[in-house]
């Protein structure tokens, strides 16, 4: 079998849009695509060679992502949410971009958003890159980084996150710092070597062995967990890791239904993996007690949510009674 040149994964929730997996596949190239829906949803019925629709044995962000991505076989592999669109150039964007920076990890895509339910995201015609090979590069640490946001001629450099930096005592009392700067710590919506990536993914697959056939698999948050464990494992103190890609975007993505809108999750229970694995980082620990720190504000943050949830529900039930 043939290895693609690029694996597209993405997770399901029951109800995804229609139109989306249909503007999935009209993506060009030697790609394949694989959709993991939650357990019992059915397969979509729709015929593409490429396509790989696969029901992961439990429902939850992490599990149906990992699961996706263990099954990648593409030489670089990105990763979308069920409303998320893309450029159907984008193999032979990462193709081009590769070739031009072979020691690159990613290639962050350049995004719009759109809000839910907004048609013209669907009729608006996809522009072309500028020629990779003649894009010019700035970045922060020269000070030219304006440069990106002015024109669409450059790309801007992405350094590895500093995860050597020393542990701030002070992120006790205000919260940490340190991810504010040109680095990234999330994973999704870019393009990445995938052999770095299946290293990653398969020691963090082993660290959630608990005892036996017992297993620690947190529900949701795999996005900054894997981009800054992949960004650990193999740190290079300095090192430049990629490029932001200009304008025109590569990416489109609308903006949740109000049945799955966005809620601050608590990250921690996924990103002490982090810690586990790389205690001897100061970057990790501002991170962990940063979240420890916001536990107790997110918590009574979801309890409001769902109180006015409640009352929202009784009030509808009221008015159609009445």
């Amino acid at each position: 079998m043939t290895k693609p040149i690029l694996s597209i994964v993405s997770p399901t929730r029951p109800g995804f849009p229609e139109n989306w997996i249909r503007e999935l596949v009209k993506i060009k190239g030697d790609v394949e695509f694989i959709v993991v829906h939650p357990p019992g949803l059915s397969k979509h019925p729709i015929e593409d060679p490429r396509l790989q629709q696969i029901n992961s044995p439990f429902k939850g962000e992490i599990i149906q992502r990992l699961t996706g991505l263990l099954n990648a076989r593409g030489t670089y592999v990105l990763t979308i949410n069920c409303d998320e669109y893309l450029n159907p150039d984008i193999a032979e964007i990462a193709v081009e971009y590769y070739k031009r920076f072979p020691d690159s990890w990613v290639m962050r895509l350049n995004r719009k958003d759109f809000d839910y339910g907004d048609k013209r995201m669907f009729e608006t015609p996809w522009e072309r890159l500028p020629n990779i090979e003649k894009l010019k590069v700035c970045s922060k640490a020269q000070g030219n980084s304006n440069l990106f946001t002015e024109t669409n001629e450059y790309m801007l450099e992405i350094p590895i996150a500093p995860v050597d930096n020393k542990f701030d005592w002070l992120c006790i009392f205000r919260g940490r710092q340190d991810q504010h700067g040109p680095h990234t710590e999330n994973f999704d919506k870019k393009v990445w070597k995938n052999e770095l990536v299946q290293e990653t993914i398969q020691e963090i697959a082993s660290m959630m062995n608990v005892v036996g056939y017992f297993k620690y698999v947190p529900f949701w948050c795999l996005d900054r967990l894997l981009g800054l464990f992949l960004q650990a494992k193999f740190y290079e103190k300095g090192k430049v890791i990629g490029h932001l890609l200009p304008s025109p975007e590569q990416i489109r993505i609308e903006d949740n239904p109000p049945q799955y809108r966005r809620t601050r999750r608590f990250y921690v229970f996924a990103e002490i993996f982090l810690l586990k694995r790389f205690p001897q980082y100061g970057y990790i620990w501002n991170l962990i007690i940063h979240q420890i720190r916001e536990i107790p504000v997110r918590a009574v943050a979801s309890l409001a949510r769902k109180k006015e949830v409640f009352v929202n529900q009784k009030i509808s039930e009221t008015t159609v009674s009445g």
